[in-house]
């Protein structure tokens, strides 16, 4: 049966009677907010994932299909997406009577498990209103605290309209937090910025992914890890232990071997670069490997420096 379709105002309207509305029939409803925010729900099982993302090309938000469908469809997860044309950082007021409206209603105390999931701007959108569900989880990559507020870090990387509010709806503050379950921060701690945005608003809830850069989504999915990370995350199970476990696959990445290997030749730093080529060599046999290490290894004979010897 196809599920049944609702428009903004089926599904909150205060004129309805309270008793007259079965909020358990509300298959799925999918509108725009505005002009840059699209709003996608869709029911399935008891988990709702609600993903806070960000379109960044040209893609109308209407045809842009929500990042976890196929795992929501494999996991029988509930979903509701929210999906902003750019840095929004779900900061409109028609978004944020959305979630007024969620306040008021029922239809987030219809599931068992809610995790709010976002990257950057998105990751602020998901700590954001994660206080709309309390007891709800938060995974939040490289996530933005706000601009503006106490306590907020100094980011020169965006600039915001000098008219949103950051502090004073749904702040991204620990008295708010208190009320998840769970709250996880994903960050790149080489990348000074996002870690003063981790460190402002959890130190103690922060996951460190380094040489990922700020984009921790493509960065995960490239080492198969996204899904698994957010399956985790809605079950409660992802403690620092098995975290970093998993991460251990990236030293046989090619991408992030790459992006490491890159990262230290632009720092100038060739005695890592040879300690990082030799490990990769010696663990995989690559032959481009070995001799980036011996070459690297001359130059700095050359200037009488050591290599100091690989562990064993």
């Amino acid at each position: 049966m196809k599920p049944q379709e609702n428009t903004a105002s089926d599904a909150f309207d205060d004129d309805e009677d309270e008793d007259s509305m079965d909020i358990e029939t509300l298959g799925s409803f999918a509108y725009g907010l505005n002009d840059a925010h699209y709003i996608r729900f869709k029911r399935r099982g008891p988990a709702l994932l609600v993903s806070f993302e960000t379109e960044t090309g040209s893609m109308p938000l209407s045809e842009r299909p929500s990042r976890f469908a196929d795992l929501a469809d494999e996991m029988d997860w509930s979903t509701l997406t929210l999906i902003s044309k750019g840095d929004t950082w779900f900061r409109d007021a028609e978004v944020i009577n959305f979630f007024d409206a969620l306040v008021d209603g029922t239809l987030l105390d219809q599931f068992d498990d809610v995790l709010f999931y976002g990257q950057g701007s998105g990751g602020h959108g998901a700590l954001s209103f994660a206080l709309t569900a309390p007891g709800a989880r938060v995974l939040a990559l490289a996530p933005h605290m706000g601009f503006g507020m106490p306590g907020a870090p100094i980011d020169t990387r965006f600039s915001p309209p000098d008219t949103m509010d950051f502090a004073e709806r749904y702040a991204v503050i620990p008295e708010n937090l208190a009320t998840a379950r769970a709250v996880w921060l994903l960050h790149d701690p080489n990348q000074p910025q996002d870690r003063a945005h981790s460190e402002a608003i959890s130190p103690a809830n922060a996951l460190m992914c380094r040489n990922m850069g700020s984009d921790i989504e493509t960065g995960l999915t490239e080492l198969r890890l996204l899904d698994e990370m957010v399956v985790r995350a809605m079950e409660g199970d992802l403690d620092q232990i098995e975290f970093y476990r998993a991460l251990r696959v990236r030293r046989d990445d090619p991408a992030w071997l790459r992006r490491l290997i890159a990262r230290l030749i632009k720092q100038n730093r060739p005695v890592l670069e040879a300690l990082a080529v030799r490990n990769v060599a010696q663990r995989t046999g690559r032959h481009r490997f070995s001799k980036r290490f011996q070459q690297i290894e001359a130059e700095l004979n050359a200037k009488g420096i050591t290599i100091p010897d690989a562990q064993t």
